[in-house]
């Protein structure tokens, strides 16, 4: 059937290629909502990666006689089911919420958003006849273009954002510098940080969880235009400014106030515009670092709008 003729208000596609990417479009013009395919699919992938990372982690504690054993291996894995499952969870959820707050966004700089289609097509990152991506005139003549970028679109643009991003971010050495470490850390289960953080230096593909964890976090929260708005506007590099965002962030404490937010009990809309206000404190604050200011104003925002939310 034709993506117009579905009457579902939402769609989660439980398996690959439930629908084409034309058809999400339709259902999205209809008023429904919907992700794609990868995103609702997406813990799947998570947990293989946490499930591989891990036992590159353990085998490697084998080989050096820390752990005694696949018996033991095998019994750490099991004791971490649990929590793997929370951090896979974790990051999903944290994915579904970027892709409404770019939604917000779109709807305010929608011909930035257009703009940057256009710029993944014309550095070959993006492709719009494998991703049906509408024309620049398609999109600038939407009758829903108050409604932002379809959702399904920003799905797209999201996974391209955090590829390119990725590739761009390894040959830098942020994956080696300070700021990157507590990416590392905070991937690996509780039960493998008590006992054996000072082996994940060692990790084989250390470099590759932090550039991931790194541009994930970036990109869920601060968008995807965010790199290149920067990058564009200023001299620095990705990896400065991947550096620039991440400190700023931990400095501000931003991510204990999303916590905090996120657990209040605001609607919906509440919520996300105080995620977009957290953010645009933080870009005003990287834009500052970047040009070697001090980097005050996001700790002062962010005590604002935690004393007018009432947050603790």
């Amino acid at each position: 059937m034709d993506g117009r003729d579905v009457r579902a208000r939402v769609v989660a596609e439980g398996g690959n290629l439930g629908f084409t990417q034309k058809g999400r479009l339709e259902v999205w013009a209809q008023g429904g909502l919907l992700n794609t395919d990868a995103v609702d699919n997406s813990g799947g992938v998570d947990t293989s990666d946490h499930e591989v990372n891990i036992k590159i982690l353990l085998d490697m504690l084998i080989k050096k006689g820390v752990v005694k054993g696949r018996a033991e291996r095998n019994r750490i894995l099991a004791e971490m089911t649990d929590e793997v499952a929370h951090l896979v969870l974790a990051d999903n959820a944290s994915q579904a919420l970027a892709l409404s707050l770019d939604g917000l966004r779109s709807t305010r700089r929608y011909e930035e958003f257009v703009g940057f289609i256009d710029d993944l097509v014309g550095a070959g990152i993006l492709s719009r006849n494998d991703e049906s991506v509408p024309t620049r005139e398609e999109l600038l003549a939407s009758p829903h273009r108050k409604r932002g970028l379809p959702r399904p679109l920003l799905a797209v643009l999201l996974g391209y954002t955090k590829m390119f991003a990725f590739q761009m971010v390894m040959e830098t050495d942020f994956p080696d510098r300070e700021s990157g470490q507590p990416f590392l850390h905070a991937y690996f289960p509780k039960r493998l940080r008590d006992s054996f953080a000072e082996h994940f230096s060692a990790h084989v593909l250390r470099r590759e969880i932090v550039a991931t964890a790194a541009v994930n976090h970036l990109v869920n929260k601060a968008g995807v235009t965010f790199l290149e708005r920067t990058t564009v506007a200023g001299k620095a590099g990705i990896g400065e400014v991947v550096t620039a965002y991440v400190d700023v962030d931990r400095e501000a404490e931003a991510q204990e106030l999303r916590e905090a937010l996120l657990g209040a009990g605001l609607g919906a809309g509440a919520e996300q515009e105080a995620l977009l206000e957290i953010e645009d404190a933080l870009e005003a604050s990287v834009k500052d670092r970047l040009e070697g200011k001090k980097t005050v104003a996001a700790r002062k925002a962010l005590k604002e709008i935690r004393g007018r939310l009432g947050l603790r």
